[in-house]
């Protein structure tokens, strides 16, 4: 458990199912999907025309045209998940207190397509003419950078890029850093952006789901297989030390009880193939936050449609819950959202907010997380109930994953 009880006081969250908590929430118990025919750049020599991108974002809705105008659209993302967090959170930042306000972010690329612009014009015009303004957003600690600079932050500052569990390792580093009292708040994030440069690449790895469709994929119709469906979005939280005597009128989603990041040894483009690992962490995780198995009220998933994964995951949380695994409510927030780099950070605010309602989202029914291509998937509707404890996994290629453990904030 936790030295020092960290509570997530405000979130802001921006994805391809919404811009804001509240948008999100509203489409995530609909059912709804966030996963269509990519609109942002040509997909016609790929594999695959499918992307989950968040097509309502526009940065004037969140601050003035002289600081985003010279930002990337990853930093832009960024800045605007903070202004949600910080909104909802009501922090207050000040000169007093902005020393002891830090950033830490996670992201797999940084901005993909700024970079491919910049080199583009290195190599059109030459060192001496290559495009300056690009340059500054090269550098995948932009977004954390962008973030302070915004709110006049002055607290550590990190970024971390670990594929796809950059969130994970971003939000436990910003727990060490409250921990060790290097800061009393840390705005947590991640953000990935879906461009054609990214696409591109993934397509080139045979990393992408080779499925072409003409409309909206509902998560019911997900296929299972090879490749996972690629989507952006920025989450960002804010976390405080639960022991704080200036904020303690102030609500709270919930506290992280633990987090364990494990790894197996896997070849660079794998997952893990038996789960080992994963379930070595979920058992270190629910260990160290003093939680049984059976008090796991809900589960959100690491599947992302790749059957190496969710084969592995599925033998892992047998492994740790037992033959009845399957009766616990998981949710599949790939399913509806795409596979990026800080997906998992979306994941763990997903299950907070679901602990923070009382509402179980969508989930799985039935003992399998794969299934033959095209079979239909069935999922429960949401439903109220009351909940306490939640755990959210993440996984990436490589034989990484990661666990953390949540808690509603007691009365």
């Amino acid at each position: 458990m936790a030295k020092v009880p960290i509570s997530i006081t405000g979130l802001g969250l921006l994805n391809s199912l919404g811009v804001g908590k509240s948008a999100f929430w509203h489409e995530l118990v609909k059912t709804s999907s966030g996963i269509a025919p990519i609109k942002g750049f040509d997909t016609s020599k790929f594999a695959s025309n499918l992307g989950a991108e968040i097509d309502d974002f526009n940065a004037k809705d969140f601050m003035e045209p002289r600081f985003y105008r010279r930002l990337s659209r990853q930093s832009r993302l960024a800045v605007a998940a903070s202004i949600e967090a910080i909104n909802d959170s009501g922090l207050e930042i000040a000169d007093l207190n902005s020393h002891r306000i830090g950033v830490v972010f996670g992201t797999a690329f940084g901005s993909t397509e700024q970079t491919d612009a910049f080199f583009v014009s290195l190599l059109d015009h030459g060192p001496q003419a290559a495009e300056p303004i690009l340059f500054p957003d090269t550098v995948p600690n932009a977004p954390a950078s962008h973030v302070a600079m915004y709110h006049g932050l002055q607290g550590p500052n990190s970024t971390f890029c670990q594929n796809h569990l950059s969130g994970e390792c971003a939000l436990a580093y910003g727990l060490a850093v409250l921990e060790q009292d290097k800061a009393d708040v840390v705005l947590v994030g991640g953000v990935d952006e879906l461009s054609s440069i990214l696409f591109h690449s993934l397509d080139s790895v045979r990393a992408l789901k080779p499925i072409k469709e003409g409309e909206t994929l509902q998560p019911s119709q997900f296929p299972t297989g090879r490749g996972f469906i690629a989507g952006e979005g920025a989450t960002c939280m804010v976390l405080e030390r639960a022991d704080s005597t200036k904020r303690h009128d102030k609500k709270s989603y919930g506290t992280v009880l633990s987090l364990a990041l494990t790894s197996g040894v896997v070849a660079q483009a794998h997952y893990e193939p038996d789960g080992r690992a994963m379930a070595q962490g979920m058992g270190a995780a629910l260990k160290e936050a003093k939680i049984n198995p059976e008090e796991v009220d809900i589960i959100g998933l690491a599947a992302n449609g790749v059957d190496e994964l969710e084969n592995a995951e599925a033998e892992a949380l047998e492994d740790i819950f037992g033959h009845q695994w399957h009766q616990i409510p998981r949710l599949p927030l790939r399913y509806f959202v795409g596979e990026f780099g800080s997906a998992g950070l979306l994941s763990v605010a997903t299950i907070l907010l679901s602990l923070s309602e009382g509402t179980i989202p969508p989930t799985v029914r039935g003992p399998n997380l794969t299934g033959p291509f095209g079979q239909a998937r069935r999922f429960a509707s949401a439903t109220e109930r009351a909940l306490v404890a939640g755990m959210a996994v993440g996984s990436t290629f490589g034989g990484g994953s990661a666990c953390t453990i949540l808690r509603k904030e007691l009365e």
